[in-house]
């Protein structure tokens, strides 16, 4: 038996969430319609055991204190789905907690992303 650390399970975690946004990104592309319960079962609950309820109902405060317990690799990918589950979805509210998480992974963590950047670019000119 090998021993598994911590940083391969969380390397394993985000190889099969960009698994998971690809097929999103693939479907999106191809206008076809996602339903909740593929965004439920195999997004939200398979990766952030917290079903799509819960980020539709919380605020931004109940947002934080979730991704507070998350790992910081863990906050875009959530991001992305919740980008991808408001533009599918033609959710307004879900576009700005992704926005806010997009904003604030890139306090957190300090990194400069373009995709990030054209993720806010995407999100502002939906929600105006």
């Amino acid at each position: 038996m090998g021993i598994r650390y911590e940083k391969d399970t969380i390397l394993n975690w985000i190889n099969e969430m960009g698994k998971f946004l690809r097929l999103l990104v693939e479907k999106n592309e191809q206008l076809q319609i996602l339903t909740t319960d593929e965004f439920n079962q195999e997004g939200y609950l398979h990766f952030f055991n917290k079903d799509r309820a819960f980020f539709i109902e919380n605020d931004l405060k109940s947002l934080t204190d979730f991704v507070a317990g998350l790992e910081i690799e863990q906050i875009r990918p959530l991001a992305q789905l919740l980008m991808y589950d408001g533009l599918m979805s033609d959710d307004q509210y879900l576009l700005k907690k992704s926005k806010f998480l997009f904003e604030l992974n890139m306090k957190k963590s300090g990194a400069f992303s373009f995709d990030d950047y054209n993720y806010l670019s995407l999100i502002e000119n939906r929600l105006k």
